[in-house]
């Protein structure tokens, strides 16, 4: 009975020793974290500015080779600089790129635009709607008048000119004219 009552005796000091190790271990891996997530500071001399340097970011996977040509969602990054003084008097640059603001991303576009317009890349489709409306009447000689329409393309996305000459011709040979086709 003796010999049991030291080995309960030993096994409740034990325990008690297991917590109080178990304490002070998760108190020494909270003060050391928070060592780790505060950064050294120093004097700010100049705060965050834009240095006029833009980029794209995407999913990981979307930047491969194959995807090259697919659709997909970009996000507008914009760079930025401050200058901090160190303790010992060293000035050093920080850099970050972070997400832009609309005012940011407008500004970018309506660069864009000017660019475009200033050299004469835009490409526009001629004023469809000031031609007269095409009649519906049958013409003998297909060759005479020719009338330009937008037809949708079989994926949908966008639309092609096709004239009313090569509908009308391909109807005759028993396919389905463009606007028809899927």
């Amino acid at each position: 009975m003796l010999q049991a009552l030291w080995i309960v005796l030993a096994l409740i000091a034990l325990a008690a020793a297991g917590l109080v190790a178990y304490w002070m271990v998760t108190q020494f891996s909270q003060t050391m974290e928070g060592h780790k997530t505060t950064p050294h500071q120093g004097v700010v001399k100049h705060d965050w500015l834009p240095t006029g340097r833009i980029d794209f970011a995407t999913r990981l996977d979307a930047a491969t080779d194959e995807n090259k040509e697919r659709q997909n969602e970009f996000k507008l990054l914009v760079e930025e600089r401050r200058i901090v003084e160190s303790i010992a008097g060293n000035e050093n640059l920080e850099i970050q790129w972070r997400l832009a603001t609309l005012t940011e991303a407008k500004a970018v576009v309506t660069q864009y635009h000017k660019y475009l317009s200033e050299n004469s890349l835009i490409k526009t489709i001629p004023d469809l709607s000031a031609s007269p409306l095409p009649s519906m009447t049958p013409q003998s000689n297909s060759s005479a008048q020719q009338q330009v329409s937008i037809v949708p393309s079989p994926d949908g996305e966008s639309g092609i000119l096709a004239h009313s000459a090569e509908r009308r011709e391909t109807a005759s040979k028993g396919k389905a004219p463009l606007a028809q086709r899927p």
